[in-house]
């Protein structure tokens, strides 16, 4: 390696009023850099940017494809979950202000008859509201998918332009860009779940905050504003890790700070940053607020300890790459193989090509932010880790210690949980020895609202930016120190083949493969419950399918009232309040769902673990009649509890087996409307199947018995 000698390290800018120049776009350089910043009047920033733009947009249709031709009828998914949500949520808020001219805030259909508060779970203005043209020109699913695209575009362009003005390189921008975007953090969450897919904001706030730095204008304080905004309107996780490790990174970058505070200016950008978000984010929390003084919004501190990360998992090779992914997320993340949606969480390595560039970075980089970075990185991730240290795995590290000691440990951390503001104990966390409390936990301790975060690990995105900045700055610094030195005269196409690679093997690391992509359309049995007429309340089982994040789009297609919904506190508080459900079919559960209106209730047999448990109980019911199967949804109708004399014994075992019914044959004459696919169960509606009248209606389902007085089963094709 060749070193730079007798060069002194590059300072700060002066201010640009104090320069005479105009720093609005980054400094003009190269694809390598320039040792000398000229006027970018001259330099043709607009080139720079839509070079950038171009590059990221072909990026991401190839990382995407095939989203880009199912714009309109696919989203993107490893598996049908938080997608379908965030969909409902985004339709919810369109037609509940243009067509109802209500408050999307509650849905009182959803959890009748109460009604379900959004507050739940996350709010997503930036998907909801900003998104509401795009929702209601082109629909939920479009609009969701051009989110998830621009995320890509729009991250890795403000990435680079970030990377560029500290460095002048506009390839170490692409790098940086690059891995920010390809990052397993971002591609596992683009897989599902959008509102932490759209990160976006947070390298458009670090590039405004680094302009303030060294132009001290307050439009790059408004653009700083803007992005800790859209970060926050994104997803309330980037608001608290922003507010937690901006202070962190202005600390060190404004080193020395005594003769920074003394300026002016540097109140009058913090009180425009501080207005700006405040006026944004109140709207935001008031909600949040209103039902916090209702129900509980804390998650359990040992749900907490499982989504935090690990040491190892950000050293891993990254878990997405086709060649290697599956047996790292099978084998190294220490989660059960019959489990892989979970372990998809905690792929988080950034890959080797950036820890290696990072590293070079942090030691060779000649840019003053090479400290404030490295600072965030070590404090997002210990953040990232959660309350207690795991080095490998899911497993936390306990530290073998005689009886007395880990006793004493426990009652120390114990008391300590119970006189900080949130109250609460560490015996959740209770081990045969000494475990190693991380600064989340004392965060927790200290801001009660903090006990509503679940996800730590989402704090890797930070652990990711900084990374990928640091990386670039590495190769800024490889390119100056190893790539021109060397270069010969007559041989730059040689020298670009040697500065691109890097970066091409920073894309074939993160290569994710094909990310699935999931339909958008209802279930058979959805479809059946929008033809019943009449509005009815339904129930579905396990609580484990009735409690998922897909449950909320059905509803959109059935058009029907549920007795359950999802969001990210409402489980928790849902089997705590109503102890009941978790022994349905019992009579105090049904009783439960009698209180609600409940008519159908449905199962689930593909949900684990007692979806396939559950039928032949509810089958043995008197109180539920079974009416039919669709795919893996079994319907039941919830009968009154006096049946007046009615016996409904089990089905005959067999596929396909409906309702079977003992009833003395009544004369009278067949109804001549067409009833629905399937008949209520009401008592005129058991005399007209029972009375074999031939426009009974689609009660004749494949396999369905009918047996009467008269006669013995009958079959009806």
């Amino acid at each position: 390696m060749t070193a730079d000698k007798d060069r002194p390290p590059e300072k700060d800018p002066a201010p640009a009023e104090n320069q005479g120049e105009d720093l609005s776009d980054p400094p003009a350089g190269g694809m390598f850099g320039s040792k000398a910043r000229s006027n970018p009047l001259t330099a043709s920033p607009l080139r720079r940017h839509a070079l950038a733009l171009s590059l990221f947009t072909l990026l991401t249709l190839a990382v995407t494809w095939p989203l880009v031709i199912h714009l309109f009828d696919r989203v993107p998914g490893w598996y049908i979950a938080d997608n379908y949500e965030y969909l409902w949520k985004m339709w919810w808020f369109r037609y509940a202000l243009l067509d109802l001219h209500q408050s999307p805030l509650i849905a009182p259909d959803i959890f009748y008859p109460y009604g379900f508060n959004l507050a739940h779970a996350e709010l997503t203005p930036l998907h909801t509201i900003v998104g509401l043209p795009l929702t209601y020109l082109l629909g939920e699913v479009a609009a969701y998918n051009l989110f998830a695209l621009s995320s890509f575009i729009l991250a890795g362009w403000a990435a680079c332009i970030l990377v560029y003005r500290l460095s002048d390189s506009l390839l170490a921008g692409l790098l940086a860009g690059t891995l920010f975007v390809l990052t397993p953090y971002h591609t596992v969450r683009y897989g599902g779940i959008l509102p932490p897919t759209s990160f976006q904001g947070i390298p458009l706030f670090f590039l405004g905050l680094e302009a303030w730095v060294g132009e001290r204008k307050l439009r790059w304080a408004a653009l700083a504003a803007l992005g800790f905004i859209a970060a926050s309107w994104a997803y309330l996780y980037y608001a608290v890790g922003l507010a937690l490790l901006a202070p962190i990174y202005l600390l060190l970058r404004l080193r020395p700070l005594r003769p920074r505070l003394k300026e002016r200016g540097t109140w009058w950008a913090l009180a425009l940053f501080g207005a700006l978000t405040l006026a944004a984010m109140a709207p935001l929390a008031a909600p949040y607020i209103k039902l916090g003084r209702e129900v509980s919004l804390t998650i359990p501190l040992q749900d907490v300890d499982f989504w935090s990360a690990s040491v190892s998992d950000y050293f891993l090779p990254p878990g997405l790459n086709p060649l290697w992914g599956s047996w790292v997320r099978e084998h190294l993340l220490t989660i059960p193989a019959e489990y892989p949606q979970i372990a998809l969480e905690f792929v988080l390595a950034p890959g080797f090509v950036a820890l290696l560039f990072a590293f070079y970075g942090w030691r060779y980089a000649r840019s003053p932010a090479r400290a404030a970075l490295a600072g965030m990185a070590i404090a997002a991730f210990l953040l990232s880790l959660g309350p207690r240290l795991h080095l490998l795995g899911r497993y936390p590290l306990i530290l073998p210690a005689p009886a007395w000691l880990a006793a004493f440990a426990q009652r120390t951390l114990d008391q300590m949980g119970m006189w900080l503001p949130a109250k609460e104990s560490y015996q959740a966390l209770a081990g045969d020895g000494l475990s190693v409390p991380l600064p989340a936990l004392l965060l927790r301790w200290l801001f009660p609202p903090l006990k509503g975060m679940r996800g730590w690990n989402r704090f890797a995105v930070f652990v990711s930016l900084a990374t990928a900045v640091l990386a670039g700055l590495g190769m800024a610094a490889w390119l100056r120190r190893e790539v021109m030195p060397s270069a010969r005269p007559g041989r730059r196409w040689t020298q670009y083949m040697i500065a691109a690679l890097p970066l091409l093997l920073a894309v074939f690391e993160l290569w994710p493969g094909r990310i699935p992509l999931q339909p958008v359309e209802p279930r058979p049995v959805d479809l059946w419950l929008a033809q019943q007429p009449g509005q009815f309340t339904i129930m579905e089982l396990p609580l484990t399918s009735a409690l998922s994040a897909s449950q909320m789009l059905y509803t959109r297609y059935h058009g029907k009232r549920i007795a359950f919904a999802y969001g990210t506190y409402f489980p928790y508080w849902y089997r705590d309040r109503f102890p009941e459900l978790q022994t349905c079919p019992q009579e105090a559960c049904l009783e439960r769902l009698r209180s609600w209106e409940v008519r159908y209730v449905l199962l689930n047999l593909a949900s684990e673990p007692r979806g396939p448990e559950l039928e032949a109980i509810m089958d043995a019911r008197i109180e539920l009649a079974r009416l039919g199967r669709f795919g893996d949804i079994i319907v039941y109708r919830l009968l009154p509890r006096k049946t007046n004399g009615l016996r409904l014994p089990p089905p005959w075992p067999g596929r396909g087996s409906a309702v079977v019914v003992d009833y003395r044959r009544t004369a009278g004459t067949c109804r001549r409307e067409r009833p629905p696919m399937f008949p209520s169960t009401s008592r005129e509606d058991i005399r007209r199947a029972a009375s074999g009248c031939s426009d009974a209606g689609p009660l004749a389902l494949p396999n369905t018995r009918i047996k009467t007085a008269a006669g013995g089963p009958r079959e009806r094709a």
